[in-house]
Parts: structure tokens; C-alpha cells; sequence
């Protein structure tokens, strides 16, 4: 029975795992497209160039 329990919870760790990386990534295409709507005065402001907006967003900076 013990096994049977294990294989539940890995199952439901690696579900768990999908959801919380599909949730993070859709928070950060939503910021993507939120910083690519703002003018080129506000990234500016920010310090943030157009070109920069994608690395910025996903960490490639």
C-alpha cells in the first residue's frame, strides 16, 4: 500500500510542478506585453530600452 501512496504523491508533485511553471510563465508573458505596450518615454524613464524588454522579463540580462 505504501507504494501505491508514493506513486500518488509523485503524481501529484509533477502536476503540481506543470501548473505553478505554467502559472509563472503566463505572469510573465502577460509583463512582456504590458511593457511592450508602454512608450518608448516610459521605458525610458525606467531605464529600460524596447530592445531590452524581452531579456529583462525572462532573466537573460
Amino acid at each position: 500500500m505504501a507504494l501505491f501512496t508514493l506513486t500518488k504523491t509523485e503524481k501529484t508533485k509533477k502536476s503540481t510542478g506543470f501548473i505553478a511553471k505554467y502559472s509563472e510563465t503566463a505572469k510573465l508573458r502577460r509583463a512582456e506585453r504590458e511593457m511592450n505596450k508602454m512608450s518608448d518615454r516610459m521605458l525610458e524613464d525606467i531605464g529600460v530600452s524596447r530592445g531590452d524588454v524581452h531579456g529583462k522579463i525572462w532573466g537573460e540580462f
